[in-house]
């Protein structure tokens, strides 16, 4: 019997993606989540599930305590129904044991108490900046942030009252949301040459599935003695059940002492108001403004230089465009794990879980790089056996079900390009790898 062309698409999204996007939808009302962007049955059954799933999930533990700390301010009343979840979520963000197991639930009370005094601190329901310095500067020390961890600005910088006016590629000026992120870190502005470029976001995301070239790559004319690109991009980002693509004008750089890499991007002109003729709605741009810088340079600090990681983006959806939901969703998870992602060489997992264990004297020495190394890899292997799980039990369904669909090419054809994305985080941890053994080897000629 044929489906109906109104039942919803199947969910074919990575463990991942789902569990930020549903922990991101669970706290919006459902009349305002356009079921064409978002359908009902894709949502969690309610917000213990969204943070269940959440807790389990292979994402930055900055995203899932942010989350978590704005869950809870918006309804502390409900810290009670949800503690079981949260405690959860708790466990999962805490350093594990030197066995790698999961920490005591002793570590777990603790770190709720310290939950517990931010929910009920003065402000409004929204999470903001200040939430996180305050959970930070009492819960540090219990989960062992790093630099970047400290330092991260994000979620409490966007918010849909945060608007700037940006031109449309017709030259119309239009409120547009402001979403920021940035992070400090004691790696130089050189560890982020390949993060900074919007080629790699792919591997470094979630969310981005793609960044096809569709113009020929020129090398940079200007500043003079810096290295760098231009090039138009098709940027296709998966939200929902959506694919949303945009043709995007890159500027990137790397300034000549390596001291500063940034890149700039902006919708292409004359690729939007040519997709803009066209008849199928589905094909045109979904939003009319999409520009940004990313960046990252020395600047200097009261404990000395370090490198300043900075995202800027500009979002505004197009009318009949169908991704009113997108600004919400980069804002809150979107940008977020990428930005944390960048933090770890592209690895979702953030810091080694028992980094704090590890000597201080040790964090630049060539044993600790290549075991840093060998774990993002295992890592990498660990995420990849989840993330073709669904394109996996939709092959064999394929020759289970009642009638056999040669579909099966399409759910090869994922397994094969989540393969590609893995070993291309791969590579990148192996750059990564060389410049920490190159600082080893600077650090033992200091001595």
């Amino acid at each position: 019997m044929p489906k109906s062309s109104t039942e919803p698409p199947p969910d074919q999204r990575s463990h991942r993606r789902r569990a930020l996007e549903n922990a991101c939808v669970s706290l919006l009302e459902a009349d305002t989540v356009p079921p064409a962007q978002f359908p009902a049955e894709w949502r969690p059954a309610g917000t213990e599930q969204a943070l269940e799933e959440l807790a389990s999930s292979r994402t930055p533990r900055v995203v899932k305590l942010q989350h978590c700390i704005e869950t809870l301010r918006r309804d502390p009343d409900a810290a009670q129904r949800l503690e079981a979840p949260v405690r959860l979520l708790l466990r999962h963000t805490l350093p594990t044991t030197p066995q790698g197991g999961l920490p005591p639930w002793s570590q777990v009370d603790a770190a709720w108490r310290h939950l517990d005094e931010v929910v009920r601190a003065p402000g409004g329901r929204r999470f903001e900046e200040r939430h996180w310095l305050q959970f930070v500067g009492e819960a540090g020390e219990l989960f062992g942030f790093d630099v970047p961890e400290r330092t991260f600005r994000g979620r409490g910088r966007c918010n849909d009252m945060e608007t700037a006016p940006k031109p449309t590629p017709e030259g119309k000026l239009v409120d547009s949301v402001v979403i920021t992120s940035e992070f400090l870190s004691d790696q130089p502005p050189s560890a982020f040459v390949d993060y900074v470029d919007p080629g790699n976001w792919p591997r470094c995301s979630s969310f981005w599935e793609d960044m096809a070239p569709l113009t020929t790559r020129t090398r940079a004319a200007w500043p003079p003695g810096a290295e760098g690109y231009d090039q138009v991009f098709d940027e296709v980002v998966e939200i929902g059940p959506q694919t949303l693509r945009v043709p995007l004008s890159v500027g990137y750089r790397v300034r000549a002492d390596r001291s500063r890499v940034w890149v700039r991007f902006n919708i292409d002109r004359t690729l939007y108001l040519d997709r803009k003729k066209a008849r199928n709605p589905r094909d045109r741009v979904p939003v009319n403004v999409d520009t940004g810088t990313v960046s990252a340079e020395r600047v200097p600090g009261p404990d000395g230089p370090r490198t300043l990681v900075r995202a800027t983006k500009y979002l505004h959806p197009a009318p009949g465009g169908g991704a009113e939901l997108f600004p919400r969703l980069a804002c809150d998870v979107g940008w977020p794990e990428l930005m944390m992602a960048m933090a770890y060489r592209c690895s979702p997992d953030g810091p080694s879980p028992d980094a704090t264990d590890r000597p201080a004297a040790a964090a630049g020495s060539a044993e600790v790089a290549v075991q840093r190394f060998v774990e993002q890899v295992v890592a990498e292997c660990r995420q990849g056996i989840g993330d073709t799980a669904p394109a996996m039990q939709r092959l064999l369904g394929r020759f289970t079900g009642p009638t056999w669909s040669a579909g099966w090419i399409n759910d090869l054809l994922d397994i094969g390009a989540e393969t590609t994305r893995r070993y291309g985080r791969v590579a990148g941890h192996l750059r990564g790898l060389a410049d920490d053994l190159s600082r080893a080897a600077d650090q033992r000629r200091e001595q």
